[in-house]
């Protein structure tokens, strides 16, 4: 399995979105307040964008929200549900990825939650 990086960002307050991890599709859905982004960590690749609400947010934090074995994604609901997205997009998953070269630019997204990822672990560190 790859080794992936998370990282937490919040949401706007006005965001209409539902949970990917609890919200059902036919009736009732939990508000979003966060988003969790996910990149492959050798080469910064993007590998999902999933939004959580306050409950499997603290889910996340304690590490029970399920991975896929084969790949690494946490599982939303669509997944658990289903397959995971590495099945239902035959993600060649053996294919080695060549690591970022010095001076290959990443883009700023990727550098930004590269940051954003860094500070947090201070902070988890430091309290």
């Amino acid at each position: 399995m790859r080794e992936l990086d998370y990282v937490v960002l919040d949401l706007d307050s006005e965001s209409k979105e539902t949970c990917d991890f609890c919200s059902n599709f036919y009736g009732e859905d939990n508000k979003s307040v966060r988003q969790i982004i996910s990149r492959v960590k050798d080469n910064g690749e993007y590998v999902s964008d999933d939004v959580v609400c306050e409950e499997c947010e603290a889910m996340y934090w304690n590490n029970q929200i399920p991975k896929c074995e084969r790949c690494g994604r946490l599982q939303t609901k669509l997944d658990v549900d289903l397959l995971c997205r590495c099945i239902r997009r035959k993600e060649n998953l053996e294919e080695k990825s060549l690591p970022r070269l010095p001076h290959q630019r990443e883009s700023m997204p990727a550098f930004y939650e590269r940051q954003i990822n860094s500070l947090q672990e201070q902070l988890n560190n430091a309290e």
